[in-house]
């Protein structure tokens, strides 16, 4: 059982998507994940008809993670002051993968060992799944959200260079500079880069504001 204050913290608005399967809620486990892809998986889930909860509370059953082993996942839940976990389902993200690509719960058995073993080649197939990559692809995109990805993915198309190509997509202004700022969107900032673009803004501050506090946030701050 999760201890007093812990069951007491709410669960967080799930989205306004109908719950098909009430029976099942599904906890995903952000560690080695990383809170955009967790985001994501999430709201794709919700969008199939899965409860997907945003905290973790007694209600959890089954508990979805990658690239953890089994022994990871048991102590990160006992450093949520999770006691007793004997009726939680710890699976494999393909399993859930899995699920919504056929639209509906599938037997978790075998997808259980995964997180059991660690890595597996039935975990690769699913990250290099047509599915899950391109939607992947698109969401990369500045702009594009599940949506438009589910929209583009229904046309046929699998490439940025078909998005581009293809007459029939008018694309917002966001989703524009989405595809012509790319490349440097996607691109991995250095820490000499963030600390160099802190001091700009430190000194810009600072002619107006002398008093101003200005703090790098994001995953350098960590």
């Amino acid at each position: 059982m999760l201890k007093k204050q812990r069951r007491m913290q709410p669960s967080g608005p799930l989205s306004s998507y109908k719950i098909e399967f009430k029976d099942i809620i599904i906890f995903i486990v952000e560690r080695k994940m990383g809170k955009t892809r967790r985001t994501f998986l999430m709201d794709l889930a919700r969008r199939k008809g899965f409860r997907v909860e945003n905290v973790l509370s007694d209600s959890v059953t089954h508990i979805v993670a990658e690239n953890n082993s089994c022994a990871e996942i048991l102590k990160w839940l006992e450093m949520q002051k999770v006691e007793n976990n004997s009726n939680l389902r710890l699976l494999d993200i393909s399993w859930l993968t899995a699920c919504m690509e056929v639209g509906r719960p599938v037997d978790p058995e075998k997808f259980q060992l995964l997180v059991k073993e660690g890595q597996s080649s039935r975990v690769e197939a699913v990250l290099n799944n047509d599915y899950y990559r391109t939607f992947k692809l698109f969401t990369s995109v500045f702009g594009v959200g599940l949506k438009t990805s589910e929209k583009w993915y229904r046309m046929g198309l699998r490439t940025l260079e078909e998005v581009k190509c293809d007459k029939d997509i008018k694309l917002t202004r966001m989703q524009k500079a989405g595809f012509l700022y790319y490349e440097d969107l996607i691109s991995c900032v250095s820490k000499a880069e963030a600390d160099s673009v802190t001091l700009f803004v430190k000194e810009c501050a600072w002619k107006f504001c002398p008093s101003a506090l200005v703090t790098l946030t994001g995953g350098f701050r960590r």
